[in-house]
């Protein structure tokens, strides 16, 4: 009888849990929910009233504007406002930003010049003296060899020696077919001409040449540049000829027989050159100079000078013109 009612009571008892349990898990789950939808209203309460503000913060910035706008325009109206007055003045600025873009740039055009570095200075070589060799005196079948030294920067003494061989054949063959040759007849006191064969002889020149620029910057020193010079010169030659005179042989027989003609001749001269000398790739140099000499030519057997010879003839006595080239080693 126990055993029987046991069984029924645990069926009730487990029905009642079942039908009890539902029931109070579905009241939690509404009192959660409840809360839930409370708390989101209150966030959509604080959200309108953030965007109520806002429009508000909106609805008032336009009113502020006008108000700033509105004294402004007062402000404007209120001031004194000449157009004519106001494009003078804006022109003057023009100007005055011109000038001051000019002297900017002037500033700094002087500081490139200044900027600039300087050019290295050229190697000027320190000449001491010269060789020179005239070729225009070959043609006078003359060798012309002169030496120049140079004293100071300014002065400097130019010696030369000549050797002369002159004939009508080779380079001497004009200059020696156009001398006019005379002699002096002692018995007769008068000029006999003869057909000349030969001139030989010698002679020195000597020149004290002034460097005209030296003193002058950035100017060639001596032995070059511009420069003028006196000089004196002595020649002494000899020239041989012959003659055809008609001469009695036996009495009364005349025939023409050949003479043979020397001559000693003495050349003086004296006179002032001006030249200019220019280097030739730093080793070599040209010399051109021209001037005027006084030549003063006397046989030795005559007492005086000779007279009434062309200038061209070497025993011209006389002022004779003075030119030539000589070209030439520094050293």
């Amino acid at each position: 009888m126990k055993t029987k009612l046991w069984k029924p009571m645990i069926v009730i008892g487990l029905f009642l849990i079942v039908v009890s349990c539902p029931g109070t898990y579905s009241q939690d789950s509404i009192s959660q929910k409840s809360q839930m939808l409370d708390l989101k209203l209150q966030l959509l309460d604080s959200k309108l009233e953030l965007l109520d503000t806002k429009i508000k913060l909106w609805e008032a910035k336009p009113k502020e504007l006008d108000i700033k706008l509105t004294e402004l325009n007062s402000r404007i109206s209120s001031m004194a406002f000449d157009p004519q007055l106001m494009t003078k003045k804006l022109n003057k600025l023009d100007s005055l930003f011109k000038k001051s873009q000019e002297t900017v740039r002037t500033v700094e055009t002087q500081l490139r010049v200044v900027a600039k570095p300087e050019p290295e200075p050229e190697f000027v070589p320190d000449y001491k003296s010269s060789i020179m060799l005239d070729p225009v005196r070959l043609l006078e079948g003359t060798f012309y060899l002169s030496y120049e030294r140079v004293l100071n920067p300014r002065f400097s003494l130019n010696v030369g020696a000549m050797a002369t061989y002159s004939t009508k054949q080779g380079l001497s063959n004009y200059y020696f077919s156009n001398q006019s040759f005379a002699y002096l007849d002692a018995s007769t006191n008068q000029y006999h001409f003869y057909e000349g064969e030969v001139m030989s002889g010698g002679g020195i020149n000597i020149q004290f040449r002034n460097y005209l620029l030296a003193n002058h910057t950035n100017r060639q020193k001596a032995p070059l540049g511009l420069y003028a010079a006196p000089q004196v010169m002595y020649r002494k030659m000899t020239i041989t000829g012959n003659y055809r005179e008609m001469e009695e042989t036996d009495p009364g027989v005349f025939e023409m027989v050949d003479k043979k003609v020397i001559q000693h001749l003495n050349i003086f001269a004296g006179g002032a050159i001006l030249g200019m000398k220019i280097p030739l790739f730093k080793v070599l140099t040209l010399d051109l100079f021209a001037g005027g000499n006084i030549k003063l030519s006397k046989y030795k057997n005559e007492d005086g000078f000779t007279k009434y010879k062309d200038w061209f003839n070497i025993d011209f006595s006389g002022v004779s013109p003075v030119a030539g080239i000589a070209i030439g080693i520094l050293k």
